[in-house]
């Protein structure tokens, strides 16, 4: 079953590579954290050491927490950004007219 999840986590990473790059900044980091993932699972299929058992699954919490927060980051810059110009189109049509 790992395999499965190994695949889908190497067909998300490519998927949102190759369709997505241009929608935010966030996608390529996301990518590679896929990646990660797909390498992790596929590793843990392939070693005797369980790595979905304590201590190594830490490591994996732990990228997954920095991931989380950094997508977090973007996604709010991203959003300030989107507001901020907005409001700036809506001030440059008011002198306008």
């Amino acid at each position: 079953m790992g395999f499965v999840y190994a695949g889908l986590w190497f067909f998300v990473a490519v998927v949102l590579f190759v369709r997505f790059r241009s929608e935010s900044r966030a996608v390529l980091p996301m990518s590679l954290y896929f990646l990660f993932l797909g390498g992790w699972w596929t590793a843990n299929e392939f070693l005797s050491a369980d790595l979905m058992q304590h201590p190594y699954v830490w490591i994996v919490r732990g990228v997954s927490a920095v991931m989380l927060i950094f997508c977090m980051a973007v996604y709010y810059m991203e959003r300030k950004n989107r507001s901020r110009n907005t409001e700036e189109m809506t001030a440059e049509e008011k002198t306008d007219s």
